[in-house]
């Protein structure tokens, strides 16, 4: 008849499952005993009709049951105007035919039901004419049954577009770490082949800098979200690296504040404005120029302040694919949660980035 692909089939096949059990059951029972409380002023008085209710909404609930699983829940979802057109009139014969004689008949035979019951099922099997009651099986049964359909269409519409868009997400995200990782060892790289061919006594030191950074790359960066304090150590790291490249000749400072051990926050995401300040504004200069990175977090606010001179070969080229590929994930990943600020007055070049962590 129908089957359950995924986790999501079988929580709608519930939804289905109860809304069945309530307008056959459910629905039939509290509607007698509001008639008992307030007409009979007996609460307990539904209990006559129980049995009735507990056998005819069986019959209901088979009947209901095949119609919607089989036709009518198809044609809903492929959006097929006729065959739904179709099958609400065949509903409406084939119900009261249901109704009059396999019901009927049926409960007759049963060794367990009531006497009473069967006499009342063999009396209406007994009547020589159906009558086709069109508005109360449409307003009370079919619309229901239908409107039903076309509101779980569009609830797992609802969640199969918001699966997509995630799939989407997870995709773009995917690229732009991509890009970015590459990048930055392209960058640092760069570094120890700079002091290599110095023949630096920093080459060493940095490379194992460089192997404990490429370690969190390759085991944390995929995820989610790292913890800060582990990025405020890969930041930490990334630093002292730059301070080896440099030693003396330019002035860097990194103050961190307020690091706790419960908050997290998506990987690589604060790196690129850090190494923008290196790469762009300083990269050329030997004997002056200075980066500054504060980072502060204050409850559910994290911010950080970078600054940098500009060395005057560089003046239009602060920024980079670093740069475009984190304000792309900021958007992603914290939509209305970010501000950022940039500001270049072409000696200056300074970055305030502040995040809501929520």
């Amino acid at each position: 008849m129908f089957k359950l692909k995924t986790k999501t089939d079988w929580k709608y096949f519930k939804i289905e499952l109860f809304f069945f059990i309530f307008i056959c059951y459910i629905g039939s029972i509290i509607s007698d005993i509001e008639y008992s409380f307030y007409e009979e002023h007996d609460a307990w008085k539904f209990t006559d009709a129980l049995e009735y209710r507990l056998v005819i909404g069986t019959y209901f609930f088979i009947f209901y049951s095949i119609y919607y699983w089989v036709f009518l829940k198809g044609y809903v979802f492929k959006k097929k105007a006729i065959p739904i057109v179709l099958s609400i009139i065949c509903f409406i014969v084939l119900s009261h035919i249901y109704d009059k004689y396999v019901m009927n008949w049926s409960i007759t035979k049963l060794p367990f039901v009531s006497a009473e019951l069967k006499a009342r099922a063999l009396k209406d099997f007994s009547r020589p004419t159906i009558y086709f009651i069109i508005s109360y099986t449409l307003n009370r049964i079919l619309f229901t049954i239908i409107g039903f359909a076309f509101l779980l269409r569009s609830l797992q519409q609802d969640e199969q577009l918001k699966v997509l868009k995630e799939q989407q997400l997870i995709a773009e995200l995917t690229y732009l770490k991509a890009q970015l990782q590459p990048h930055f060892f392209f960058n640092t790289l760069n570094n120890i082949y700079a002091l290599a061919l110095k023949q630096s006594k920093d080459t060493a030191p940095l490379v194992a800098k460089l192997s404990e950074m490429m370690r969190y790359i390759l085991y944390q960066s995929d995820q989610k979200k790292v913890w800060l304090k582990d990025e405020i150590a890969f930041i930490r790291n990334y630093v002292e690296v730059e301070n080896i490249r440099y030693r003396s000749a330019i002035t860097i400072n990194l103050d961190i504040q307020g690091i706790d051990d419960q908050s997290t926050i998506s990987p690589l995401l604060l790196l690129p404005f850090i190494e923008n300040a290196f790469k762009h504004g300083i990269a050329e200069e030997v004997t002056s120029g200075f980066v500054t990175v504060v980072i502060c977090k204050n409850e559910d606010e994290l911010t950080m302040e970078v600054g940098n001179s500009i060395a005057k070969q560089n003046v239009t080229k602060c920024g980079g694919i670093g740069l475009a590929n984190v304000e792309k994930r900021l958007e992603i990943l914290y939509p209305e949660q970010y501000q950022l600020d940039i500001q270049n007055d072409g000696k200056v070049y300074q970055v305030s980035l502040t995040l809501t962590m929520k």
